[in-house]
């Protein structure tokens, strides 16, 4: 049987009716009541003077955050999803006075629908216009640069105070955690070598990526004068699969000083 509210109007009636000398059986019939309800009313009536008990004095503690703070906590996320706890726990503190857990922060976000899950980065100086461009410079093996093997030199200055990636962040139930942050490219260089069983014969190191040009040169100037007619030593010259490698000015070139 389910649990019915009964309105303190229809106790206050059952108990004058028994008071006035009807049976327990035609009362509860009358109001669809166990007897032990009615005894119970009667209980409570004696020992407070109404047919509803009071609420205990014995709570638990004070809900900590506030409406105004929840609301705080997600504009916060929603300006910015990778803000980490540590530092929602000190604006909390610093501008609403709030000392809180870590751990009460985390479930209190958790029950107000902010999940925990994985960024999604958007960089700011996205531009569709220079993607069109990179992309055929990408189909393009003859300015394609993408060459040995590419360094970054990292400004220790430019960095995020924070850390350099964060890969978590909040947003709420069914909504992605963005992150548009921007994305610095810093000064980089390719390095490019030949080298034989017995070591390096040729390096070379420029400044941001190799082209097929740069290449070119590479071979023809740091590489073909290390080597020796076939079949000597250092007459193979062996390349890998990149388009920028395999040209036919540079086969006809390496023909010409007679070299596979």
């Amino acid at each position: 049987m389910v649990n019915r509210r009964i309105s303190s109007d229809i106790k206050e009636h059952a108990l004058d009716l028994w008071n006035a000398g009807w049976s327990s059986e035609d009362i509860c019939y009358i109001f669809h009541v166990s007897p032990r309800s009615l005894y119970r009313w009667r209980a409570i009536f004696e020992e407070f003077g109404t047919v509803t008990k009071p609420p205990s004095h014995l709570r638990g503690c004070e809900r900590l955050v506030s409406l105004a703070v929840l609301n705080a906590a997600k504009a916060i996320f929603f300006h910015d999803a990778s803000v980490m706890l540590d530092e929602l726990q000190w604006y909390l503190a610093i501008h609403h006075d709030l000392a809180i857990s870590i751990s009460a922060l985390q479930a209190t976000l958790v029950r107000a629908g902010l999940t925990r899950k994985m960024l999604r980065k958007i960089a700011v100086e996205r531009d569709e216009v220079s993607r069109e461009d990179y992309d055929g410079c990408v189909r393009d093996p003859d300015t394609f640069s993408g060459t040995g093997m590419e360094f970054v030199a990292v400004d220790e200055s430019s960095k995020d105070e924070r850390t350099l990636a964060r890969h978590y962040g909040r947003s709420p139930i069914g909504l992605p955690a963005e992150y548009v942050h921007e994305f610095i490219r810093h000064d980089r260089y390719t390095l490019t070598a030949a080298m034989s069983t017995q070591g390096y014969i040729a390096t070379r190191i420029v400044e941001g990526s190799m082209d097929a040009y740069e290449f070119f040169d590479f071979i023809v100037e740091d590489v073909i004068p290390e080597m020796k007619p076939y079949p000597d030593a250092q007459s193979v010259l062996v390349l890998d699969n990149c388009r920028i490698h395999h040209t036919d000015l540079l086969q006809e070139v390496l023909n010409e000083n007679g070299k596979l």
